[in-house]
């Protein structure tokens, strides 16, 4: 089925390319689905939509990007997808909440330790004031507060 709807997205993408089609409903509607890729974990559906250009940064309602929605599911190879097309690392969304600060909230190491890696600012608070170190800190993730811990000690960690 997911390799339907990424010949579906192809499929459709080249004939708005062919028609020389302008921005328009049928291009927002293909556009909208990166959040429905990630979520279903559509690999090529989300490789083919962020190489059609479609915003890396693209905010859902919640003002979620595709790379915190990516960071809540905690899948690596979509993360590594995203990722490969630099988006904003350090945005936040309404509720003031960083990709970062996402994945040490639900206890995701992994993921937190790739989103340092590309420079995530563990500083960053959300809208109640609290960093990635401190919610991880609330819901016992412990490997992540240790990690923070050790970064702090280790110059190298934070590089």
């Amino acid at each position: 089925m997911k390799i339907l709807k990424g010949l579906f997205l192809i499929t459709a993408l080249s004939l708005l390319w062919v028609s020389g089609a302008k921005a328009n409903s049928n291009t927002d509607q293909i556009k909208e689905n990166i959040f429905e890729a990630i979520r279903s974990i559509d690999y090529t559906s989300i490789n083919v939509l962020l190489s059609d250009d479609v915003d890396v940064n693209k905010r859902d309602k919640q003002g979620n990007t595709p790379l915190m929605v990516a960071t809540e599911i905690g899948n690596h190879r979509i993360l590594d997808i995203i990722l490969s097309h630099d988006p904003d690392i350090n945005l936040h969304n309404k509720e003031g909440k960083t990709a970062l600060i996402i994945a040490a909230e639900t206890g995701q190491l992994q993921v937190v330790e790739k989103l340092l890696s590309h420079h995530a600012d563990p500083t960053i608070e959300d809208e109640n004031g609290n960093t990635a170190l401190t919610l991880a800190a609330k819901f016992g993730h412990q490997r992540i507060v240790s990690f923070f811990k050790k970064m702090r000690t280790q110059p190298t960690l934070t590089k």
